[in-house]
C-alpha cells in the first residue's frame, strides 16, 4: 500500500526531449510579453484540471500511470487520484493549516501541510505549493535558465514559460511546459513535465476549468 501511495502522491512530470527547435531564452524575449502572460495567470486564483499522470522511478526503473482531478484556490488544495478500473486510489486536501490524505482503504494521514505529510509518512520531499504554480505556467522567484514560447492574442505578444530549472525541496527540478492552448482568454499548458535525479513525471491535461 505504501508503495502505491508513493506512486499516487508524487504529482508531477518529464518526457524525453524531442527535435523541436530551441525556444527563445530570457534575453531573447521582450519583458512586456512575459509580463502580459504572468498578469493573466495571477488572476487565476481558483482553477481545476483533469488529466493523466505518468511517474517514472529512475532508481527502480519502474513506471506507473493514473488519473488526477486537481483543484486549487488561494486557501485550499485538493487532489483526487484514480484508476479506470479501481476507482479512487487516494484523496489529498490541504486547507486551514492542515493536510489530510485518505487512501483507498479509508486510512487517514495528517500533517500541517501537504509537503510535510508526504515527507513524514512517505519520505517524499515535494514542493507542493510551487508545483501548484508551475502547472499553470506561473513564474517563481527561484527559477533560472528560463525559456519561452511566443504567441499572439488580439495583436498582443505573450511569452509562455516553456523551460526552467529550479531548486526546491532540496532537489534540482528541470521542467518543460508545452501544448499551450487559449482557454477563456488565457494561455495554459496541457503538457507539464518535471524531472529530478530520482524521478521523471508527466502531467497531460485533458481539461482546464476556472
Amino acid at each position: 500500500m505504501k508503495r502505491l501511495l508513493l506512486v499516487v502522491l508524487t504529482s508531477a512530470w518529464l518526457t524525453a526531449c524531442s527535435s523541436v527547435p530551441e525556444p527563445p531564452s530570457t534575453s531573447d524575449v521582450d519583458a512586456k510579453a512575459v509580463t502580459a502572460q504572468q498578469q493573466q495567470l495571477k488572476q487565476l486564483d481558483n482553477w481545476r484540471l483533469r488529466g493523466q499522470m505518468a511517474l517514472f522511478d529512475l532508481r527502480e526503473d519502474d513506471r506507473h500511470g493514473l488519473y488526477v482531478d486537481w483543484s486549487s484556490s488561494a486557501d485550499q488544495l485538493m487532489m483526487r487520484f484514480s484508476h479506470p478500473l479501481r476507482g479512487t486510489l487516494a484523496k489529498l486536501e490541504q486547507s486551514n493549516g492542515q493536510a489530510v490524505l485518505i487512501d483507498e482503504d479509508g486510512k487517514e494521514y495528517r500533517a500541517t501541510t501537504a509537503q510535510e505529510l508526504l515527507w513524514q509518512y512517505f519520505r517524499l520531499d515535494l514542493p507542493m505549493n510551487q508545483i501548484s504554480a508551475i502547472v499553470i505556467g506561473q513564474e517563481l522567484p527561484d527559477m533560472v535558465e528560463k525559456q519561452y514560447q511566443l504567441q499572439q492574442y488580439r495583436k498582443r505578444p505573450y511569452a509562455l514559460l516553456s523551460n526552467f530549472v529550479m531548486l526546491a525541496a532540496d532537489q534540482v527540478w528541470r521542467a518543460q511546459l508545452g501544448e499551450y492552448e487559449l482557454i477563456n482568454g488565457t494561455f495554459l499548458p496541457h503538457s507539464i513535465n518535471l524531472t529530478t535525479d530520482a524521478w521523471r513525471l508527466k502531467l497531460q491535461v485533458s481539461q482546464w476549468r476556472f
